[in-house]
């Protein structure tokens, strides 16, 4: 006889029942971590190991309560202005990252209190397998002498952040909470990118937002007195771009007009980046939006391309000379070598590139079933000058240890299995959004999203840095959540307003 749900005893199903122990169990274990974190290897009296261990405590309390702040947070830290690891700091031998310690405890509520008993189905599956794999690998790399420990770890935790995509499935099924999460996500990046094109046009305050040895900032040479900046927000604007296309599509008065400052902010940090992947990226998504995002996203594309244009018309033909050698000059010769491929081919980076790609497959020949492990030097190496001040000493050869095609670096790390694994994790979600029926526009615009950082990530590396794994594995989780339905009975599904 089935369990009829009463209002004065709840029921629980056999699963929810075989579940408890589990759940206290992870729970037992996110005390011990805080523990093992915040209290072993601080220096001082007894007493501070305890203060840290119950600041730990009353942290996981708060993220038990406010999961989404807790997420939003998250986000923040990753893609925002600075770079994650601006915020980290050493604990004895371990260096500690706010984001990271974010992401454990929203992982604890997912496992503890989850809205959805879900672990995104087949993509969540590939990513576990993938995460495994990675593992392994550098496990085995580290077994085998060929890496330190410390090494293996701090080039493959970047990944960990894919975990995200769990946090997503499980604690936010509602579509009311992902588009939340999505608007967070262009907020950040509208904001960075603003913040980047004061920086390019002269505010002097673009060094203070830089790790030592980070180039977030820097001149161009031979393309005027524009500096390029990539604050951490870029990645952020790349990814939601297309939703927020869609977002001023859909929308009427006073929210279409937040929507277009919000495009407008994204714009900026995309066009001062001087990134030709992105501008490239952005072009083929204009073709796939045109056509997986039906009349309206095609017809406001129009308009907005014609209004461009224009803009740009006006802007060459009437602004002043300064306006166009310091701002358009710069940015049109820039997006003209898109259109010369045998002028970029002659360029140092994409030779370098050429290069690095040759000598790391022959190493990842020899390992396609595990790949030789992250943190493991395949090959390839860096010269680096040594000085103090003014005084040069010479030229430090080092092992490069990351690699711009994104693909043949997770053969490295994880060999041929690992980088079928993370295909499936995301080739589904971007199946699903272009399949989707009826189709919902701002899914189609996740799946683009993820389709433009797949190709971007030939020659760039967009699949294993930290302030991009949390975008991919949102946008995969937001998708997922859709193809597996409304998270309460008589919620509308989709994500378009």
């Amino acid at each position: 006889m089935p369990n009829i749900p009463t209002i004065t005893a709840p029921t629980w199903s056999a699963t929810t029942r075989a579940a408890e122990p589990l759940r206290a169990g992870a729970f037992a274990l996110a005390i011990a971590a805080f523990e093992l974190i915040l209290a072993k290897g601080i220096v001082g009296p007894e007493v501070a190991r305890y203060v840290f261990l119950f600041v730990g405590l009353f942290a996981l309390a708060l993220v038990f309560r406010f999961p989404m702040a807790t997420a939003l947070i998250f986000l923040v830290l990753t893609d925002f202005i600075f770079h994650s690891t601006i915020f980290a700091r050493d604990v004895g031998s371990l260096s500690v990252r706010p984001h990271e310690l974010a992401l454990a405890c929203l992982l604890v509520v997912a496992l503890v209190r989850p809205r959805r008993q879900t672990w995104g189905g087949v993509p969540g599956t590939a990513l576990a397998a993938f995460l495994g794999l990675v593992a392994t690998s550098a496990a085995l790399a580290v077994w085998g002498g060929e890496t330190s420990l410390s090494d293996a770890f701090n080039w493959a935790r970047p990944l960990g952040l894919l975990t995200f995509f769990y946090i997503v499935v499980r604690l936010f099924p509602s579509p009311r909470d992902r588009r939340l999460l999505l608007t967070a996500v262009a907020v950040l990046a509208a904001v960075a990118g603003v913040v980047a094109a004061l920086i390019a046009f002269g505010a002097d305050f673009g060094s203070a937002l830089q790790a030592p040895g980070d180039q977030a900032i820097r001149g161009q040479e031979g393309l005027g007195s524009l500096e390029r900046v990539r604050l951490a927000g870029l990645s952020a604007g790349y990814a939601v771009f297309w939703f927020a296309v869609v977002q001023i599509a859909a929308r009427q008065g006073r929210s279409r007009l937040l929507w277009m400052l919000l495009l407008a902010g994204i714009a900026l940090g995309i066009a001062v980046s001087f990134n030709r992947n992105m501008w490239l990226g952005l072009a083929i998504g204009a073709l796939l939006m045109a056509v997986l995002g039906g009349s309206m996203v095609r017809n406001r594309l129009a308009v907005g391309a014609v209004v461009a244009i224009a803009g740009l018309a006006v802007l060459m033909a009437f602004g002043s000379s300064t306006t166009n050698e310091t701002v358009v000059q710069p940015i049109v010769k820039r997006g003209s070598t898109l259109l010369s491929p045998g002028k970029t081919s002659k360029e140092s980076s994409l030779q370098d590139r050429a290069r690095e790609t040759e000598k790391a497959w022959g190493a990842a020949e020899d390992h396609l079933l595990l790949g030789v492990g992250a943190g493991v030097p395949f090959g390839v190496y860096l010269r680096q000058p040594i000085a103090s001040g003014s005084i040069f000493y010479g030229v430090a050869t080092i092992p490069q240890l990351f690699l711009h095609n994104q693909y043949l670096y997770l053969v490295l790390i994880a060999g041929i299995p690992g980088l079928i694994a993370f295909l499936v994790f995301l080739g589904v979600p971007v199946l699903h959004s272009i399949r989707r029926v009826p189709r919902d526009p701002a899914i189609a615009a996740c799946g683009v999203g993820i389709l433009l950082i797949m190709i971007s990530s030939v020659v760039a590396i967009y699949l294993t840095t930290d302030d991009w794994t949390p975008l991919l594995a949102l946008l995969a989780g937001t998708i997922v959540a859709d193809l597996e339905g409304p998270a309460a009975a008589g919620e509308p599904a989709g994500l378009s307003p």
